[in-house]
């Protein structure tokens, strides 16, 4: 990869793969890419599936029990003791504290691993090389080939762990006691956690790789030097295009690259970082550049040449990596099989309030991890075509399951506020819903992921307001819709 040594453009780079990344509106259609892969279609493969449910499952397991940990005082009882009775938390400060506690605990856990095992392109300001899924681990790791189990760490567990819908509907009823203050509060201070706890992840993810992959603290004054000397550095600062000529493409010339311009050059293999320098102007043409595969866009945006006979073919796993991805598949597959008659059997025959929401949850989460995971891969990156023009850029996918399930949310918590559904009254009917609430929908939405997004967008600021943007409108449209279908249960006397 070419890397921009200038310190106001960190993240214009060239991929040793030919693929374009972040060169921003004025880069071609034609070797413009997504920071995230976007697969035409979604295929239920049996090693996904099985990974997906799997972490799916421990996700929510884990949310339920660090938010009942935390607010055990609103039921009444130990997190593994019988319950006192109570369906709901009660209306002190305390116990409303409690509550926002165990949601926001869960977000930042959530936000802070999907920061740790997403990919992201911040190793390569340490000149590594590119192909790294996870940017953690080595690059020659089995795991980094194993796209079925990352997919259900970032989708399942963390997606899962964490919850848009709770949170959301948290604020609902907030907003229909007129604690105005307090919503806001929260609000601030909920996605304030999450991104921090993103952020944190990725960062800790950089950390561990220069770590195992033994980047010394001389590579890193050298490579600090590079940064901020900008006199001498200011290769890729700025990037235009050259009109077509002819039968000739458009080109993608470099402004300020001038002679005696210090430039990096990351190779693929097992080449080591060289230093070059620019013996004039440095200028790329599209007929040079060819997309990774896989690596986003349509069919059409990758165009019809053929590939050249002396490229360096695409690194996949070994024959003994391999075995390894499908070995750790079958054992998934027998630890989920183990577990989920495990749950069902709990379900059956545990006599505890709570634990029984505890085992519906659990094997109903898969259910809303699946129909997540189907509307981010046919919605977000524009893959639906919905949306045009300056709008192309919003996730349609996260935002659409998010306010989905507030509102669900929002109507099920209506329902056991008015009915007064509880441990003593209905209580099959309550675990139900609550189940419904904590299971499929904190399943079906997501702050991991929606940090992610909101994460990105922001760097782009004061380009753009696409990340404010994204914020304003998810919390506002979610907590209308929200509030519109509970704030009935709040001003309707109870039907108990």
């Amino acid at each position: 990869a070419v890397l921009a040594a200038d310190a106001d453009d960190r993240r214009l780079l060239l991929e040793s793969s030919m693929e374009l990344v972040g060169l921003g509106k004025d880069a071609p259609a034609s070797v413009r890419v997504t920071d995230s892969p976007s697969p035409s279609v979604w295929r239920p493969a049996f090693g996904r599936t099985v990974q997906l449910t799997l972490w799916a499952q421990l996700g929510v397991l884990t949310r339920f029990w660090i938010d009942e940990g935390i607010t055990s005082a609103c039921y009444g009882g130990g997190v593994l003791g019988e319950d006192g009775g109570r369906g709901s938390c009660s209306t002190s400060a305390e116990d409303e504290v409690r509550s926002v506690l165990g949601i926001m605990v869960a977000n930042m856990l959530g936000s802070f691993l999907m920061g740790f095992l997403t990919e992201n392109k911040a190793h390569l300001v340490w000149f590594e090389r590119p192909n790294m899924p996870v940017s953690f681990l080595p690059e020659d790791s089995w795991v980094q080939h194993h796209g079925d189990l990352l997919t259900g760490l970032r989708v399942g567990y963390c997606g899962c762990l964490t919850t848009f819908a709770s949170w959301a509907a948290q604020m609902v009823r907030m907003l229909a006691e007129g604690k105005v203050g307090a919503l806001v509060v929260v609000l601030l201070l909920e996605t304030s956690s999450s991104l921090v706890s993103f952020v944190l992840g990725e960062h800790l993810a950089i950390r561990v790789h220069m770590a195992v992959s033994g980047v010394s603290h001389k590579h890193k004054r050298e490579r600090e030097r590079l940064w901020h000397q900008r006199a001498q550095n200011a290769v890729l600062a700025a990037m235009g295009r050259e009109p077509e000529q002819g039968n000739q493409p458009a080109a993608i010339s470099i402004l300020r690259g001038n002679s005696g311009d210090e430039v990096w050059l990351v190779k693929g293999g097992s080449g080591a970082p060289e230093k070059y320098e620019a013996r004039g102007p440095l200028v790329v043409t599209n007929s040079n550049l060819r997309p990774k595969p896989g690596g986003g866009g349509s069919g059409e945006d990758r165009g019809s040449d053929p590939p050249e006979e002396d490229e360096a073919p695409e690194v996949g796993p070994t024959k003994s990596q391999k075995r390894l991805i499908l070995a750790s598949n079958l054992v998934s597959a027998l630890l989920l099989l183990a577990l989920t008659s495990l749950w069902a059997a709990q379900l059956a025959l545990d006599g505890s309030f709570t634990r029984r929401k505890c085992w519906l949850s659990v094997l109903i989460a898969p259910l809303g991890c699946f129909l997540r995971y189907l509307a981010s891969m046919k919605l977000n990156n524009n893959n639906s075509g919905l949306l045009r023009g300056k709008l192309s850029w919003f996730p349609l996918g996260t935002f659409a399951i998010n306010v989905s399930a507030t509102v669900l949310s929002s109507a099920s918590s209506a329902l056991v506020r008015h009915y007064c559904l509880s441990s003593t009254l209905y209580p099959w009917f309550a675990i139900a819903l609550r189940a419904f609430e904590t299971g499929f929908n904190g399943s079906l939405s997501t702050v991991s992921t929606f940090a992610a997004e909101v994460s990105k967008y922001m760097v782009e600021y004061p380009r753009n307001f696409k990340g404010w943007i994204y914020v304003s409108t998810s919390f506002s449209v979610a907590l209308f819709l929200g509030f519109c279908v509970y704030s009935w249960s709040a001003y309707i006397p109870q039907a108990c």
